[in-house]
């Protein structure tokens, strides 16, 4: 019997057959097929850990002192919340202060601001005894021998600092330095003795003259009138501190005529605007006012250059030299 050959149009028949049967079979795909492997979570880790120790870095070099890890209120309630804990804190602190002032009236205010507040409220009582009206400025009297500076303190900015720089004191008689000024004499140190030190603090119950020279850096910046006034505030600070010990006070130099015209010019007039005050405070607080300025004046009223460094301002070792043979000329007597 012979062999039947199937017609080629059956065999696509059963093939579309086929194909529709595997169709109806094959669950539909209800989204895209994801392959999570452990490796990626590690990578992704690894990356996390990366960008935040780059931010880390970035805020360090860019705000080095603000402190990244503290969060900021930004909130009105957080702002409020802080608002209170602060005005608590203050008040803490007034109530501390005020209690540290009862306790020790003779204690030298920390800040310029508390000493104004401390003078004001002592103005009306003399932070020494009642004595004898003193004669200012003082006149000439006999010269003293050199011996006497050995016995005195002199506090001051640059130029009293150069005065042991160029050997006309000794270093354990100058309470100064070049950065010294009337608005950080209770922040900046000096060296006194191989020891960095407060000259509020290196003075402390001395009982030796000590003589004041503090303005000149000052009036660069700022006026006459608050220049004097600052000054005001460390005299009674100085006053407060060593109660035994005589104050003197001393003008402040005169600059030549090339300073008076410079970039940052400092006139004559200025200063003599600034002693002319200072020699009214000393009346006013009955203590000893010492005219340097004039003892260093040429016929022009100004600093003649031969007294002074290149800037014009501050005093080279001749002008020095003058300076202290006008105080040793003008010491008033013992009380």
């Amino acid at each position: 019997m012979a062999t039947r050959k199937p017609r080629s149009g059956n065999k696509s028949a059963v093939r579309a057959r086929t194909k529709s049967r595997k169709a109806k079979t094959k669950q539909p795909r209800r989204g895209p097929v994801m392959r999570f492997k452990f490796g990626h979570l590690i990578m992704i880790w690894i990356l996390s850990l990366i960008a935040c120790f780059g931010k880390y870095v970035y805020d360090r070099n860019m705000n080095p002192d603000k402190d990244v890890f503290v969060k900021s209120t930004s909130t009105a309630e957080d702002s409020s919340s802080q608002s209170s804990s602060k005005a608590a804190v203050e008040s803490s602190v007034i109530e501390a202060e005020n209690s540290q002032l009862s306790d020790d009236e003779s204690t030298a205010p920390e800040t310029p601001d508390e000493a104004n507040e401390e003078g004001a409220d002592s103005e009306s009582e003399p932070l020494v005894p009642e004595g004898p009206k003193k004669t200012n400025p003082v006149p000439e009297s006999e010269m003293h021998e050199g011996d006497y500076l050995k016995k005195c303190a002199f506090l001051g900015e640059t130029n009293v600092y150069l005065l042991g720089q160029n050997g006309w004191l000794a270093p354990l008689n100058v309470y100064a330095s070049e950065n010294l000024r009337l608005t950080n004499y209770t922040r900046e140190y000096i060296m006194l003795n191989g020891t960095t030190i407060r000259i509020l603090s290196a003075i402390n119950a001395a009982s030796c003259p000590i003589y004041l020279m503090f303005g000149t850096e000052s009036l660069f910046t700022q006026p006459t009138d608050q220049t004097a006034e600052q000054f005001k505030i460390l005299m009674k600070s100085v006053m407060a501190q060593a109660p035994e010990a005589p104050v003197y006070v001393m003008a402040i130099p005169p600059v030549t005529y090339m300073a008076e015209f410079s970039e940052t010019p400092l006139l004559n007039s200025t200063i003599d605007d600034y002693n002319s005050r200072l020699l009214d405070l000393c009346n006013e607080e009955n203590i000893y006012f010492i005219d340097t300025n004039t003892a260093l004046k040429n016929n022009d009223g100004k600093l003649d250059p031969t007294l002074a460094e290149e800037d014009g301002i501050h005093l080279n070792a001749d002008g020095g030299r003058l300076l202290l043979e006008y105080v040793l000329n003008h010491v008033p007597p013992a009380e």
